[in-house]
């Protein structure tokens, strides 16, 4: 069986002399995944995992959790046999299909053999590796018994986990909301805020975060924790800088770099969402009160008071995230429904009595925690299968990969929601 550095020339793509399944051997796979992995905007901030099989126990690295010592007099079996079995972590991979289409312009002309292979295995990583990013941190996984619809319903990602589940040793995250007087003094949503009355303070949502965080993670050292943030929030931290006049804000703009917060590196992800639904102080806010198929766009709902034609609102439920969904309305009928601009991707049924929320979509999230605190799974079964379309200069390439995450510690998380970019 031929490998893919002998089946992947520039002539064969060009000319579709090459069979319609690629198998990767171990090796190929192996340097496959490292493309993904170093395409990931997640590279140095994360833990990777290379998955043999399906099924994968990773060794917790015990981010401030656990004793090593005790007095001789209380030690005994018990103390090291139970940390062992708690600190095991889980994967167990799932399969996503995808598909890349490779233009022939986009083949360099002055690279041939090894290096062209390894340029074009590359462009589809980096592809691969965005995709899996934002479902990473974005996705709801669907129950046994639902069919997935894309690639946001194969894992429960990192910020489903973060705001809805609790470590059984540890506890749960920490919870901020950057709109919230109760958690911060000007709550207006931006990264950094000024006091525009004197003494013209300012206000860091970043420094708040730091102090949320339990002094028993900072003994890791500050240095080996990460902000992560949307690159426009990471951007509205410098303009913030620059705004003051400092020399701390004139580095950040002439010598560009990595950015910090004190100690803390401040990790750009684009990928992470800046258009999350907010909910709308004195909006619109009822329930489903009687089913509602899919793939039309009336809304059964109990009441329509305080909605508008034109407002966006939030169907979810705790439990059924996986069916939340954001529609906008099209019109009203007076104390029965709501008309969407667009089909509804779930059916809603009336006995769930799902929230119906006005909401904006402006939201933003900033995440604290341990570098390598989310772990990725990624299993050597690669597949890629391969279609010449002559008629349009192309060859498109389709692939399925297993992968799972998971959290070490959720309690070394402070999460601070509803931010907003300027």
């Amino acid at each position: 069986m031929k490998s893919p550095k002998q089946l992947l020339s520039k002539v064969a793509i060009q000319k579709g002399f090459f069979p319609s399944t690629i198998n990767f051997t171990a090796e190929e796979a192996d340097k496959f995944l490292d493309y993904v992995i170093d395409q990931s905007v997640l590279k140095d901030h994360a833990r990777f995992v290379k998955m043999a099989k399906s099924t994968k126990n990773v060794r917790a690295i015990g981010l401030g959790t656990g004793r090593v010592m005790w007095p001789e007099a209380a030690f005994d079996s018990t103390k090291y046999q139970t940390a062992g079995t708690a600190n095991l972590i889980a994967l167990t991979s799932k399969k996503a299909r995808g598909g890349v289409k490779v233009h022939d312009d986009d083949l360099e002309d002055n690279i041939e053999g090894e290096a062209f292979v390894d340029h074009l295995l590359q462009m589809i990583a980096k592809q691969i590796g965005n995709e899996l990013a934002e479902a990473y941190y974005s996705s709801y996984a669907t129950p046994d018994g639902q069919t997935p619809k894309d690639i946001f319903d194969i894992w429960n990602g990192w910020r489903y986990r973060i705001l809805n589940q609790t470590n059984l040793v540890t506890g749960s995250a920490t919870i901020l909301d950057g709109r919230s007087a109760s958690d911060f003094a000007l709550a207006n949503g931006y990264i950094a805020e000024q006091n525009p009355a004197a003494p013209y303070n300012w206000e860091f949502k970043f420094s708040k975060a730091l102090k949320k965080l339990a002094s028993k993670y900072k003994r890791l050292g500050l240095e080996n924790f990460r902000f992560f943030v949307n690159d426009q929030l990471e951007q509205d931290y410098v303009d913030s800088l620059a705004s003051r006049s400092t020399i701390v804000g004139d580095k950040a703009i002439i010598e560009g770099g990595d950015l910090k917060f004190g100690k803390v590196p401040i990790v750009g992800c684009p990928l992470m969402p800046t258009n999350l639904p907010v909910p709308v102080a004195s909006g619109g806010d009822t329930t489903v009160d009687a089913d509602s198929a899919a793939e039309q766009k009336v809304l059964n709902t109990a009441a329509t008071d305080n909605f508008t034609v034109g407002d966006y609102v939030y169907v979810f439920k705790a439990g059924l995230e996986y069916k939340s969904e954001i529609c906008k309305i099209a019109s009203i009928q007076a104390g029965i429904s709501l008309t969407m601009v667009d089909n509804l991707v779930w059916a809603h049924a009336g006995a769930d009595a799902e929230t119906v929320k006005e909401v904006t979509l402006d939201g933003a999230d900033c995440m604290l925690t341990h570098k390598e605190n989310f772990i990725i799974g990624l299993e050597r079964d690669i597949k890629m299968e391969t279609e010449r379309k002559a008629s349009e200069e192309s060859t498109y390439f389709f692939y399925s990969i297993r992968s799972d995450i998971a959290v070490e510690n959720l309690n070394a998380v402070v999460f601070i929601k509803n931010l907003k970019i300027r």
